[in-house]
């Protein structure tokens, strides 16, 4: 079965959508192509562990997973989360009719827990000009992506929760940042001031 699952490569300031296509087959193997570097080809033993520790499976059958576009640099572990999503939908272990509509981001910890990212807003913005509907990523970075209007921003703590919402079976609201709120709460409490400045 085949199963497509969007992830997000950032470079500078910009970000650029990444399609991750997961396909399982007949046979053994586990075969990711699409430029991934050492970070991301050692992602399988993070899933693995982590989808074990949440009541799931590593597939014992062939995984090609394809990071498109392949002529594209893919580095980090933010892809961590995008991956074992990807295995999960095309292994047929939980049902998700609306994944093409996600970005979906974050380091797995061996028991499943996320760790933050980098990029957060550059991926938010990306996301929402192409027609996202939204974006999962930690929790650690979700004021950041939800600066950005328009586009449903959810951050997570851990790959349960991200399972839970595809399946209809959490509650799980999109964070919402009030940009005007923090604006002039940033100039009532300012961290520097000149009047902390030393002159001659």
């Amino acid at each position: 079965m085949l199963a497509k699952v969007f992830g997000s490569a950032v470079f500078g300031v910009e970000a650029t959508t990444i399609t991750v296509e997961v396909n399982i087959d007949k046979g053994i193997g586990y075969h990711l192509v699409g430029l991934p570097d050492n970070a991301i080809k050692e992602s399988s033993y993070r899933i693995a562990a982590a989808l074990k520790n949440n009541g799931y499976n590593m597939p014992g059958k062939k995984i090609t997973i394809n990071m498109a576009p392949a002529d594209l640099r893919k580095e980090g572990s933010a892809y961590d989360l995008t991956l074992a999503i990807g295995i999960l939908v095309a292994s047929a272990q939980i049902k998700a009719d609306e994944i093409d509509k996600y970005v979906i981001m974050g380091e797995l910890s061996l028991d499943g827990g996320l760790q933050p990212i980098r990029g957060a807003l550059s991926i938010a913005i990306k996301a929402k000009e192409e027609g996202f509907k939204g974006f999962f990523l930690p929790k650690q970075n979700v004021k950041e992506a939800a600066i950005v209007s328009g586009l449903d921003v959810y951050g997570v703590e851990n790959l349960q929760e991200v399972i839970d919402f595809f399946e209809d079976k959490g509650i799980l609201e999109p964070t919402t940042i009030d940009t005007r709120a923090e604006f002039y709460k940033t100039l009532d409490f300012t961290e520097f001031d000149f009047s902390d400045v030393k002159g001659n």
